[in-house]
């Protein structure tokens, strides 16, 4: 699959989907899509799509989990050590309210440590 100078697309490996990208007009913010299981065996993948994200030092990168089936706790664990990286990059998830993310990132107490919105657009709106 051939990609824009501004996006990396990861090949599927299990159940797990990745695209990282740039936010269109809005400069040193990025977004990485995230589809499918994140589990045991797909967490490695998500890390790996963080880090190189990370290692670009955006201003913000919104970690968008809108289309995320299933989130276990090696998922749950990715988001911790991406706010963990540092205070150089904000850390936004994008988990819709009626969503399985949204229930674990909540029952688990993460909802205090992350900036959890609703919708990709809420993210991308906060300045």
């Amino acid at each position: 699959m051939n990609a824009g100078p501004t996006d990396q697309y990861v090949e599927p490996e299990g159940d797990v989907r990745v695209r990282l990208h740039e936010a269109g007009d809005l400069p040193g913010l990025l977004v990485l899509a995230v589809a499918g299981a994140v589990d045991l065996l797909t967490s490695g993948q998500v890390a790996d799509a963080v880090t190189a994200a990370l290692t670009r030092r955006p201003q913000v990168l919104v970690v968008d989990l809108s289309e995320v089936s299933f989130l276990d706790s090696t998922g749950l664990s990715v988001l911790a050590q991406a706010h963990a990286a540092g205070p150089a990059t904000a850390l936004r998830v994008v988990a819709p309210e009626d969503g399985m993310p949204r229930r674990a990132i909540t029952l688990t107490g993460m909802n205090s440590l992350l900036q959890v919105f609703p919708t990709r657009a809420a993210a991308l709106a906060v300045d």
